[in-house]
């Protein structure tokens, strides 16, 4: 199943959790904020799942193919 990943860019804060946790999904963008790659949505649910929780923001959110959110 391939996922889509959105940041909302306005309350990302930066902390780099999220690159730290998958370096081939997520990147700095120009600004120095999550970025989410092509690989994004290739990664497990649960491990979407576990990033997007893991945002002291909540910054990221998580959709499945329907686009239906499933985390955070």
């Amino acid at each position: 199943m391939s996922y889509t990943v959105r940041i909302d860019k306005q309350s990302c804060l930066s902390s780099g959790r999220c690159i730290a946790a998958a370096p081939e999904a997520l990147a700095w963008d120009e600004d120095q904020l999550a970025d989410a790659r092509p690989a994004a949505g290739s990664l497990s649910r649960e491990r979407l799942i576990a990033i997007a929780r893991g945002c002291p923001s909540l910054s990221i959110t998580v959709l499945d193919e329907d686009r239906n959110e499933i985390a955070p």
